[in-house]
């Protein structure tokens, strides 16, 4: 008795997108491993740019001063309350160590200041200026795995791009920062920001709090801040790529109509898909060639840089593979 192909539906179609984000976002391709690499990089960076931080804020404000002033805060009270922790620390190079110069309101070139803010907390910013601009993206990037895991949406910024916020996109993102306590400062967040915490004397901000340092470890920590917009980057890549990849699946298995024509294309990029994960039924009737659709995500699969040769052999397997369907 010949078997009844089982017919593809809505819901069904949804189950599979599941199955084939999952597949794409487990792929072990150089965009994966890029973002892995990247993040122990950062970790590598992170603990070298905050040896050196803690060296130069302990230079300008011993630890023997701290605990004095400490002493009289807890004698005095609010009268001596001049020492704190903090975790952003506003640099300047020393002026006889760079030569880089500016243009004033006047016209007259003079020389720069060069300063820039280095934020240790989970979200800040990533460009040396103070505010917390990207830094939601590092912070979603950097616990992409733990953010999954708690079933949240942690691309969501990269879904959004340079589109403007829908309620869409800031649902999901707030999720992402109430799960690590970026909102109220708690849990993951609080951790973070304890752990790069250092003592400093005065009240004021960091924005004016400035402190001198060498030119050699303000370079460092240009460094280090150039890790984490890399990590940015390279997760951004990753997972634009999952996407683009999806949004091809999508609109094939749109044009579907049987379970066997999804289950083939999974086949053909290597992913083990079976027809207990879909249970549902349709009635649409076109459908992409399986072959096809398979040699585009295949295409778009992340790889080395191919040669012309290569190119060209590709190109020509593909055009007799269409001539032949």
């Amino acid at each position: 008795m010949k078997k009844v192909k089982t017919k593809l539906n809505a819901e069904k179609r949804k189950l599979a997108l599941k199955g084939f984000e999952k597949f794409f976002e487990q792929e072990n391709n150089i965009y994966r491993k890029e973002y892995y690499l990247q993040k122990e990089r950062v970790d590598k960076d992170t603990i070298n740019a905050f040896e050196i931080a803690t060296q130069v804020v302990e230079k300008t404000y011993p630890p023997k001063d701290v605990a004095q002033l400490m002493v009289f805060q807890k004698k005095y009270g609010d009268a001596c309350n001049v020492v704190g922790k903090d975790s952003c620390f506003h640099f300047k190079v020393y002026d006889d160590e760079h030569n880089e110069t500016e243009t004033n309101y006047n016209g007259q070139t003079i020389k720069k200041e060069l300063t820039k803010h280095f934020n240790f907390k989970l979200n800040g910013n990533l460009k040396g200026v103070d505010n917390y601009d990207k830094g939601d993206n590092f912070a979603f990037a950097y616990y992409h795995d733990y953010l999954k895991q708690k079933d949240l949406m942690p691309n969501i910024l990269v879904k959004q791009g340079e589109k403007s916020s829908s309620p869409y996109h800031l649902q999901h993102a707030e999720k992402c920062r109430t799960e690590l306590g970026i909102n109220g400062e708690s849990g993951i967040y609080q951790q973070w920001k304890d752990k790069y915490a250092l003592d400093v004397i005065g009240t004021s901000y960091c924005r004016t709090r400035m402190i001198n340092i060498h030119r050699e470890d303000f370079d460092i920590l240009c460094d280090w801040q150039s890790s984490k917009q890399k990590l940015v980057s390279a997760y951004e890549t990753w997972q634009k790529n999952n996407m683009d990849r999806l949004d091809l699946v999508e609109k094939t298995i749109k044009q579907y109509s049987n379970v066997d024509d999804v289950i083939e294309l999974a086949k053909k990029i290597g992913f083990d898909l079976s027809e207990r994960d879909l249970e549902i039924h349709s009635t649409e009737i076109s459908f992409y060639n399986p072959n096809n659709v398979a040699q585009l995500l295949n295409d778009m699969k992340p790889k080395a840089k191919e040669s012309r040769a290569d190119k060209i052999a590709r190109v020509k397997a593909y055009q007799q593979s269409v001539a032949v369907n």
